[in-house]
């Protein structure tokens, strides 16, 4: 069956639940479309402690009024978002061609750098996010859609995010680095391991669902996750969205696939894929099921039987979706559940890894109009099932999108289940607790009141091979962890970047201050130079605009009609000023962009908002006009091309009276008079979706325009008010193209930002090169300039850039181990100072000391982030029980980034101890100890002091706002036990916040704890 995106249903139409459903499944893509029901409102406080209605599935700071739409950030807009980023690109075919990602990344120009200097995009965080429930889910990042632990070593963990990669930790999560950006492919699913050979992983690409653009085949790693390269041929359907990949447990090169669709190349159509297996380590494929499967398995106690769950079985007459088993490594399928429902979508399966005749399958449907979720159990193996209803046991909210099943590994009655929240049950599935509480079961959504632990938006889990009860997730706010089996749940983001920006606004005279709307990590603020951001308006965050005239005012939207004003930079919320009713559409099916086109005109505070009309206001958005009456500004309705809404607008800087509009299918419109006379000035363009339109800043006769789509040029010019068009794409690779901007230094530069990155054009659009260095070919959806010349650059994935000069250096640093250096004996658990050089031909930046117990295998960390000109380290050994040989490794970092390390040219021995360790810490607060008063968004610097007679493994810190009496806020878990200091950047806290302190706990080697709090109070304000 042939699986399609219908042009004709862009509008926002809303539709049941159980069409969305239908239509999700059957054919997959085929527009599906926005839940319309209207839960109950309820109250909650913003960020800034303002009292304010809130939506169900939304995590807006604010709600419209009654009669607006409801159905927010999730179940609904998850549909909605997927067919905004779908839509554009395939415009006006039904279809995006054939790999066209992989292909305009080949076929891009070609970079000529200076041999001497060089301009780089250095990140600027996110990195992490202060979240809007700050106190629940503590710091944030972008979607990860799977994670992996090796099983072999679990301090290595692999993540793989929605649009940014595949990034690898080496110290249990703690810190991560990205491993995947040489590729073309960020869009991650699955990754994993082989049981038989850690050292070899996989990665299947391509974003769940409708995303399958982004990801094209099969990554490999043969280093536990270090490099990668794309190892699947053309027997594997590319571009596809890969569901899981399964290892043969005793083979690495046997590899098992369930691939749920990919794009075919007789026409570019997307259709359901199935199940493929490889005998070559993933290079060639080979397909023995069609459909569309949901989830893969194998039974632990047997390689050859496989297990595959599929929401529709082609090829095969009379075959039922449901579940399928193999018992001859996937060659022959047979039936062994079959779904009861007329529609599926979803079925996850779960096999207990300590009895593998109990399996689960957590599953969805609807019987007729009868919807229905249920866990079925089989305790022989999977012949026989009993059901149990859900309804009223566990939160089922956007079921077919994020849903996972899991059996913890030594006991087969605990399962963890993942929708929305996090699910435990301790009894085989008939009594269930909410662990991470975002939601009620009613659907309600309130993370403060109901006491939220995690991010929700659940998407991966998994269990430690050493330790089950401390086990890693993965959701929509990046990845927490939680050491007891899902009580509490603690951060990992600190060194994660991976924000999905859909806009970004630059302040006009305060350098330090940047804003952008991301994918469900709400609005964002940067203030400073610190890569750390704060969430100040929650859910989906679109474009944002800041007042010239008052910088301090900043006008965020969310999605569809919504639009808010904030005072302060931000910290102040006023008002609601675009609901569907201001903007005259009905609340149920508003005829509007899901991100809508909103802007400025960097002169004075005029706003613009776009419907399918254009909105002017000139008080700060209390009032709004229509200067063109009712004059529809795009095509229209159509029962052949659609329904088309505004998609850009582009206002003159220097006479604000020439504005130009852009529609999603194509159609740009001009005025001279402010909006109240128009002209078509189409002619000579390509029938492609409009992304963005720039006046020239003292120029306002010439206007350039970028549109999305495939086949056509990407960048046009006008001289003369649009009354002619020039295609000056030049050598620009066939790519969307999404934003553009004039260097504010120099006209004839000009730089856009493309699906694969930046492209520059010295020559005025004569000729293009490529501009991506020390950018991943990600998706960049905004370029912005500010004031002083200085260009930034938001991706969707992989955070926010800034553009900067630098030297070009490719020297790495010059590194030599003095001692401990091979033949030293150390007695366990002294102190031993680690003594090296470093030197490089510009400076060293930072350092990191590593350990080694198995003569150079592998490392753990024993000091991070050392100053470049330290050149000894006092470090504590390990207590070992038996005499063990040791190496220190030394590693050192450069301001380009060029790494050098040198290790113990020998083993040193570590001899074993025989004292047992029970004196705990010692640890004494120093700063803020009572008195101070701390500024919300300032950045703090937390000191101690702390020692063990032995070693000292780690740090936490909490934060208590009722005087000592409960600390419910983590600030930071697991710092080094050489650290003695921490830089806080102080989050806003609903409520009053005179009675904080500060408490620090110090954890010794062998286990020992003791904390110490401030002596007194200190104030937030």
């Amino acid at each position: 069956m042939l699986l399609h995106l219908n042009r004709s249903r862009y509008a926002l139409v809303l539709l049941s639940t159980c069409f969305l459903f239908q239509t999700l499944i059957n054919p997959i893509f085929a527009d599906t479309q926005r839940n319309g029901t209207n839960p109950r409102q309820k109250m909650r406080r913003t960020p800034q402690g303002h009292s304010v209605p809130v939506r169900k599935n939304s995590r807006g700071p604010v709600k419209p009024p009654t009669q607006e739409r409801e159905g927010g950030e999730f179940e609904a807009d998850i549909e909605a978002r997927d067919r905004w980023f779908w839509f554009e690109r395939a415009y006006p075919f039904d279809s995006i061609p054939e790999d066209a990602r992989r292909r305009a990344w080949e076929a891009r120009p070609r970079t000529r750098f200076s041999p001497q200097v060089t301009q780089q995009w250095v990140p600027i965080g996110p990195k992490p996010t202060f979240s809007g429930f700050y106190s629940n889910w503590g710091e944030t990042s972008g979607r990860i859609n799977v994670l992996a632990i090796s099983p072999e070593n679990s301090q290595i963990v692999l993540v793989g995010g929605a649009t940014g990669g595949v990034w690898r930790s080496a110290d249990g999560g703690r810190q991560f680095t990205p491993v995947t950006d040489d590729q073309i492919d960020l869009a991650v699913n699955t990754i994993v391991f082989s049981p038989s050979n850690p050292s070899i992983v996989y990665a299947g690409m391509g974003d769940k669902p409708g995303r399958r653009y982004l990801g094209s085949g099969v990554l490999k790693s043969t280093d536990a996750g270090q490099t990668w390269k794309r190892v699947s041929n053309t027997t594997l359907p590319a571009p596809g969205q890969m569901a899981r990949i399964v290892v043969d447990p005793a083979n690495p090169d046997r590899v098992y696939a369930a691939q749920y669709t990919y794009t075919r190349p007789t026409d570019s159509v997307s259709v359901a894929s199935g199940f493929y297996l490889s005998t070559d380590g993933g290079v060639n494929w080979r397909k023995t099921l069609n459909g569309l499967p949901f989830d893969l398995d194998r039974d632990p106690a047997n390689s050859q039987t496989l297990f595959l769950s599929l929401a529709r079985v082609d090829g095969v007459q009379g075959a039922s979706p449901g579940l399928y088993k193999s018992t001859d490594g996937g060659e022959t399928w047979a039936n062994v559940y079959r779904s009861p429902y007329t529609s599926m979508y979803n079925m996850q399966l779960a096999i207990a890894p300590s009895n593998t005749r109990r399996m689960y399958l957590l599953t969805g449907g609807f019987t007729g109009q009868s919807n229905d979720y249920r866990l079925e159990t089989s305790n022989d193996g999977g012949q026989s099932w009993t059901p149990r209803n859900l309804t009223g046991l566990i939160d089922t909210g956007q079921f077919s999108y994020n849903n996972y099943l899991m059996v913890e590994p030594t006991n087969p009655d605990v399962l963890f289940a993942g929708t929305r929240d996090i699910f435990k049950s301790l009894d085989a599935g008939k009594t269930w607790e909410n662990l991470t509480r975002n939601f009620d079961l009613q659907g309600g959504y309130d993370p403060n009141r109901f006491g939220a632990t995690s991010h929700p938006d659940q998407h991966s889990f998994a269990f430690d091979p050493k330790n089950p009860n401390r086990i890693l997730v993965g959701n929509d706010g990046g990845l927490s962890l939680s050491e007891n089996s899902g009580k509490t749940f603690v951060s990992l983001n600190q060194t994660l970047t991976l924000t999905m920006f859909v806009s970004l606004a630059a302040h006009p005279t305060n350098a330090g201050i940047v804003y952008g709307g991301t994918q469900d990590n709400g609005t964002q603020r940067r203030q400073g130079s610190a890569g750390i951001w704060q969430e100040f308006a929650s859910g989906d965050g679109g474009n944002c605009v800041i007042d010239p005239v008052d910088p301090t005012k900043v006008y965020t939207t969310y999605v569809y009609t919504s639009v808010y004003r904030f005072g302060s930079n931000g910290d102040r919320f006023e008002r609601t000023i675009g609901t569907s009713s201001v903007f005259g559409e009905p609340s149920d099916s508003p005829r509007v962009a899901f991100y809508p086109p909103f802007t400025g005109n960097g002169v004075n505070s005029n706003l613009y908002f776009g419907t399918w009309r254009l909105f002017i206001s000139t008080d700060q958005g209390n009032t709004w006009n229509v200067p063109g009456g009712n004059l529809d500004l795009t095509k229209g309705v159509s029962q052949t091309t659609g329904t088309d809404v505004l998609n850009a607008i582009g206002v003159s800087r220097s006479n604000p009276s020439v504005i130009f509009t852009g529609s999603v299918q194509g159609r740009v419109m001009a005025t001279n008079d402010a909006g109240r006379n128009w002209r078509d000035v189409t002619p000579g363009l390509p029938n492609r979706t409009i992304r963005s339109l720039v006046i020239h800043p003292t120029k306002p006769e010439t206007v350039y325009m970028t549109v999305s789509g495939f086949g056509t040029g990407h960048v046009f010019r006008t001289t003369d008010s649009g009354g002619t068009w020039n295609d000056i794409s030049g050598n620009l690779p066939n790519i969307p193209t999404n934003t553009l901007l004039l260097d504010p230094a120099n006209e004839n530069t000009i730089y856009v930002g493309t699906d694969i990155g930046v492209f520059r054009s010295i020559t005025g659009g004569v000729t293009w090169e490529t501009f991506n260095q020390g950018l991943p070919p990600v998706l960049v959806s905004a370029l912005v300039a500010r004031k002083d010349g200085s260009i930034l650059a938001a991706t969707y994935g992989r955070g926010a850039y800034e553009l900067k000069t630098i030297e070009t250096d490719d020297i790495a640093p010059a590194v030599n181990v003095i001692t401990p250096n091979g033949g030293e004996d150390l007695p366990a658990a002294s102190q031993t100072t680690v003594k090296w050089t470093s030197t490089d031909n510009v400076a060293v930046v930072s350092q990191n000391l590593d350990l080694s117990t198995d003569g150079g295998s592998s490392f753990t960390p024993l000091a991070g982030g050392l100053a470049g000109n330290v050149q000894e380290f006092s470090i504590n050994l390990p207590i070992v029980k038996e005499t063990t040989p040791a190496r220190i490794r030394v590693s050192a970092l450069d301001a380009a980034g060029n790494r050098g390390s040198d290790t113990s040219d020998g083993d040193f021995m570590i001899t074993a101890s025989s004292v047992k360790d029970t004196t705990p810490p010692t640890v004494r607060v120093l700063a803020p100890n009572g008195g101070e008063k701390l500024k919300v968004g300032s950045t703090v610097q937390l000191t101690w002091q702390s020692s063990d007679d032995v070693q000292l493994a780690r740090h936490d810190i909490a934060l208590s706002t009722d005087g000592g009496a409960t600390y419910p806020f983590i600030v930071a878990a697991g710092l080094p036990g050489t650290a003695q200091s921490f830089a806080y950047v102080v989050p806003t806290f609903s409520g009053k916040t005179k009675a904080v302190r500060i408490r620090v706990m110090a954890t010794d080697a062998a286990g020992n704890s003791t904390s110490d709090a401030s002596d007194g109070n200190f104030k937030i304000k």
